[in-house]
């Protein structure tokens, strides 16, 4: 899953129709008021669509999480999973401003990194790996977690998406960074 910033020509475009729609109330122009009213159904309803199809895709890779068979198994499941949780949960707050889907997605990246921490070794090429992933979420999710552990690698990662990144990648970094400064005392 790719995460993508605010689209401002999708808000633009939403004013737009809302903007349609006012002039059309004003007229007494119902068909034209029905068909604005039916696009945004439409637009949200494939919106819940996505959301339903990616929390079954989140739950589908946490039951193959717990059925993997050895070691290694294991921690590709967990990587996988690891890494679509922290796509979601930015895709969730960036694409869908959807703060249950975005909790729930959270709480599973979290869940699934413990897992990883249990089984890989402290500061492995597995878990550093997963500051340098393609994805700007998956790297904030993986620096947050690496703070208390690595923050020589995770620091300069986060500080990079707070300033570069845009959307939940950047925010989420800024308040890991915010929140490990605050605990150990720094300004």
């Amino acid at each position: 899953m790719k995460t993508a910033a605010i689209d401002v020509e999708s808000l633009q475009a939403l004013h737009d129709t809302l903007q349609r729609f006012i002039v059309a109330h004003e007229k007494s122009d119902a068909d034209t008021q029905r068909d604005i009213l039916r696009q945004l159904v439409e637009r949200e309803q494939a919106a819940y669509q996505r959301k339903i199809e990616a929390l079954g895709e989140l739950k589908t890779l946490m039951r193959e999480v717990r059925a993997a068979r050895g070691v290694d198994n294991c921690v590709a499941s967990l990587i996988t999973a690891f890494k679509f949780a922290a796509e979601l949960r930015a895709i969730a707050q960036d694409e869908l401003d959807d703060r249950e889907t975005a909790e729930t997605a959270t709480s599973a990246a979290h869940q699934l990194f413990e897992q990883l921490e249990a089984i890989v070794p402290e500061n492995s090429a597995i878990l550093l790996d997963l500051l340098t992933d393609p994805s700007p979420a998956v790297q904030a999710s993986a620096g947050a977690h690496l703070l208390h552990t690595v923050p020589e690698q995770a620091i300069p990662v986060l500080e990079a998406l707070d300033r570069h990144a845009s959307g939940s990648p950047s925010l989420s970094a800024w308040f890991a960074l915010a929140r490990h400064k605050a605990e150990n005392g720094v300004k």
